[in-house]
C-alpha cells in the first residue's frame, strides 16, 4: 500500500546542493502552496498514479479519488479504500472483503492525504525547475524538494508541478532510494467542497460478511 499511495523528498545533486536552500523563487512557490492548502477546510481530487521501477521492470497504473475534510479523509485506489474518521483508520480490501483497523497516528506523515501539501512547510530545501504552459495552455511551475535529513526518508526527491494562477497542484512525483518512482497526476481538483461526514465513516452494514481485523 505504501508503494502505491499519497503523499515526498531527499538529496540533491552536488551542483544544486549549495544553492537549493537559497532558491527564493522555488521557496515562494512552496510558501504560496502551503499557505493556500492550510486555508482549505476540505478538498477532493480525482487522480491517476503510476509506480515504475526500470530495474525491476515494474510499471503499475491505477486510478483513484481522495476526499479530505480537516484531519479526516477517504482515499479510494483500485480495490482498496482507506478511511480515517479522526480516531480510527480503516483499510478495506474489496478482493478479500477484509478491513484492518489501525491508529491514524501510526501512519507516515508523507502518506497522509490531509497533510498532502502542508507537510512541505518545514524540513525541505527546494530548487526551481521551470515555468511553462502545458498542453491546455495553463502556466505551470515546477519545483524540486529535497529533505534536509535524507536518512529519515525512504525517498530522495519530490517534484511538484503547480498551476501558477490557481496555486493548486497539478502533479507530484516521488523518487525513492530503492529505484521506485511514483507519479500522481491530479486530473480534477476542487478546494473547499461540501463533504458529508458520512463519507468519513466505515459502515459495516454496507460490506456484508466483511472480516474485521483490529490491529490497534
Amino acid at each position: 500500500m505504501k508503494r502505491t499511495l499519497l503523499l515526498t523528498v531527499c538529496s540533491v545533486a552536488l551542483a544544486l546542493g549549495v544553492h537549493a536552500q537559497d532558491d527564493a523563487r522555488s521557496k515562494a512557490i512552496v510558501d504560496k502552496l502551503v499557505t493556500k492548502a492550510k486555508a482549505w477546510t476540505s478538498f477532493e481530487a480525482d487522480f491517476s498514479s503510476r509506480l515504475q521501477n526500470t530495474k525491476d521492470k515494474l510499471d503499475v497504473k491505477q486510478e483513484g479519488t481522495m476526499k479530505v475534510k480537516g484531519k479526516k479523509f477517504r482515499l479510494v485506489l483500485d480495490k482498496n479504500t482507506i478511511i480515517n474518521d479522526g480516531t480510527t483508520m480503516y483499510t478495506y480490501n474489496k478482493e478479500s472483503n477484509e478491513v484492518n483497523l489501525s491508529d491514524p497516528s501510526e501512519m507516515d506523515q508523507e502518506l497522509d492525504p490531509s497533510k498532502l501539501f502542508s507537510q512541505y512547510e518545514k524540513g525541505y530545501k527546494s530548487a526551481f525547475v521551470e515555468e511553462k504552459a502545458d498542453a491546455a495552455g495553463v502556466m505551470v511551475q515546477t519545483i524540486k524538494l529535497f529533505p534536509l535529513d535524507p536518512s529519515k526518508k525512504a525517498f530522495h526527491t519530490v517534484i511538484i508541478s503547480v498551476d501558477k494562477a490557481k496555486v493548486e497542484p497539478k502533479s507530484i512525483q516521488v523518487l525513492y532510494k530503492d529505484g521506485n518512482q511514483v507519479t500522481y497526476i491530479l486530473k480534477k481538483f476542487t478546494a473547499n467542497p461540501e463533504l458529508a461526514d458520512a463519507l468519513f465513516a466505515f459502515d459495516k452494514t454496507k460490506f456484508p460478511g466483511v472480516e474485521v481485523n483490529d490491529m490497534r
